[in-house]
């Protein structure tokens, strides 16, 4: 009887074992899941915002030129004539457009993926490789700015702006 007893508890004990591991794993699905959910929403906003800062930019730009105004005024204002620009993305070829045809020469690109599919320039350059000399280098992908100058900095002797800066200069 004794025998009979204790394998009892033994089993309970078992059972009561492998139920608490099941729902173990299952809370610690539940928070992984609402952790990664909560990362998800934050990017979402993040992104939401960096939309909304281009959509500024953008919409100011086209104010500019509406007014008969470009971003040729700003680079001659400051005496620059020669530019580098990091960002290979849309707003890149944009500011390319804008400086088509005007005494504002943009010598060469950066860009992490100089591969990019977007991008319409001849000449780019790895943030890592050595830069040739220019007058200023724009930085189009304005809202990690900080990070890219901190980047550019150790490799050039020139300003480095953004090209937010630039758009709200003029």
């Amino acid at each position: 009887m004794k025998n009979k007893i204790t394998k009892n508890k033994s089993i309970k004990t078992n059972l009561f074992s492998i139920i608490s591991i099941i729902l173990c794993g299952f809370n610690c699905y539940f928070i992984y899941a609402e952790v990664k959910n909560k990362k998800h929403q934050q990017d979402q906003q993040n992104r939401i915002h960096v939309l909304s800062d281009h959509f500024q930019l953008l919409n100011h730009w086209l104010e500019l030129k509406n007014e008969g105004k470009n971003l040729v005024t700003y680079f001659k204002d400051m005496g620059y004539h020669h530019i580098a620009i990091y960002g290979m993305a849309e707003l890149a070829n944009r500011l390319c457009e804008e400086l088509e045809g005007s005494s504002v020469r943009v010598d060469y690109g950066i860009d992490r993926d100089i591969a990019c599919t977007i991008g319409r320039m001849d000449t780019v350059y790895f943030p890592e490789d050595d830069l040739p000399e220019t007058d200023v280098i724009v930085v189009t992908p304005y809202s990690s700015f900080d990070v890219i100058k901190g980047i550019l900095e150790k490799k050039v002797n020139c300003p480095i702006v953004s090209l937010e800066d630039v758009v709200w200069s003029v």
